[in-house]
């Protein structure tokens, strides 16, 4: 594991970063670099660091990095990494923007937060007790994704022996053995490619498997694959909605084999979380989901490509644990989490919204977030 010393140029950077409570830091060669507080970008002030050229952030890099981390960058367009700084761990991209180098950290939380401090609903806890299926984790980038998997994946450590393999790009987070056995496998340096690493985690008796995230029709198949063979597979993707994400997961294949898939995905799916961090009237943020669990109706959708349908049926369906991501909103709008300009910006659908604000529309009460 790559570890960045704390006196030299990027070291010094990082320590600023966490003094700021900053989640990314972005390099770019001669410009500020950027940081990510509670969701805003912010300028670094070339009284905290000097504007990096190409000469000097490359000398950052080999300050800071192993010879062999080095090589990559210097000859890779996009390399992903992860290191430690002190007691901090980050995720790293090195990428090239315009001929130039680039690089984007972002910092992975070490405690452990449960699913009720990350202020998730109930419904969350029988996705992760569940045996067998797939559980997708959605969202764009930054959204709280990884987070969630590791709360759920803590909450099966805590209480229930069990045998996890996951397969990732980079590790992000280190589990530790509670309750559970827990081995942890990286593509690039310990297995050649997320489906690889989902065949073989097959062979290494695991009860669940975590794929990273699914990025093409072979991972995806994969982890079909395992969760139709009786395993419970968390795995994410970049998808705002719930039909979006199902859509998204036909497009990887043919016309001609999107049907096939669809049935998988109709018979296996345990359950979709599509998640947002929205700002909190306490300066923070709270993630705001939909949550799709599977039913008669929901497989007939997902089989029959009606995914038009899958928002009126998680709309109907709160007694059972879903709802849509609006009515979540109104939900943390009405205890005061968020206020109405946050819902009325953050809305799906607003004009929808400001009928249910006058009263106009009523949802039935949906599942709250669970209590710490």
């Amino acid at each position: 594991m790559e570890t960045v010393p704390t006196h030299c140029s990027l070291g010094r950077l990082l320590a600023w970063c966490e003094t700021q409570e900053a989640s990314d830091l972005h390099l770019r060669a001669g410009e500020l670099p950027v940081i990510r507080v509670r969701g805003r970008l912010l300028r670094v002030d070339e009284s905290v660091t000097p504007i990096p050229d190409s000469v000097r952030l490359m000398a950052w890099f080999i300050d800071a990095f192993s010879p062999e981390l080095n090589a990559r960058i210097t000859v890779g367009r996009e390399v992903d990494a992860s290191f430690y700084h002190g007691t901090s761990r980050y995720r790293a991209n090195f990428s090239k923007q315009r001929g130039v180098q680039s690089a984007s950290f972002r910092a992975v939380p070490l405690q452990t937060a449960s699913l009720a401090e990350l202020q998730l609903p109930e419904s969350l806890v029988e996705m992760a007790d569940a045996q067998r299926g797939l559980v997708l984790i959605t969202g764009p980038t930054g959204q709280g994704k990884s987070t969630t998997v590791r709360a759920l994946i803590e909450h099966m450590n805590r209480t229930r022996a069990f045998r996890l393999v996951t397969v990732e790009d980079p590790i992000e987070y280190i589990f530790r053995d509670d309750q559970g056995c827990i081995e942890q496998r990286e593509v690039g340096l310990d297995t050649a490619s997320f489906a690889d690493g989902i065949r073989n985690a097959m062979r290494q008796d695991p009860d669940v498997l975590f794929v990273g995230e699914i990025r093409d029709r072979e991972s995806i198949w994969t982890s079909m694959q395992a969760a139709e063979t009786g395993h419970l597979v968390l795995t994410t993707l970049h998808a705002d909605t719930a039909s979006q994400a199902i859509g998204r997961i036909r497009e990887f294949y043919p016309a001609a084999e999107q049907d096939g898939i669809a049935a998988l995905i109709a018979r296996n799916l345990q359950g979709l979380i599509c998640q947002r961090l929205i700002p909190n009237t306490m300066g923070g943020r709270t993630p705001c989901l939909e949550v799709l669990r599977r039913d008669a109706g929901v497989m007939d959708a997902i089989r029959e490509n009606d995914l038009q349908l899958l928002t009126g049926i998680l709309e109907q369906s709160n007694h059972v644990g879903m709802h849509s991501f609006d009515q979540y909103l109104q939900e943390l709008l009405i205890a005061e989490v968020i206020d109405e300009e946050t819902a009325r910006q953050y809305a799906v659908n607003p004009h929808r919204l400001d009928l249910a604000l006058r009263g106009i529309v009523v949802n039935q009460g949906i599942l709250k977030p669970l209590k710490s």
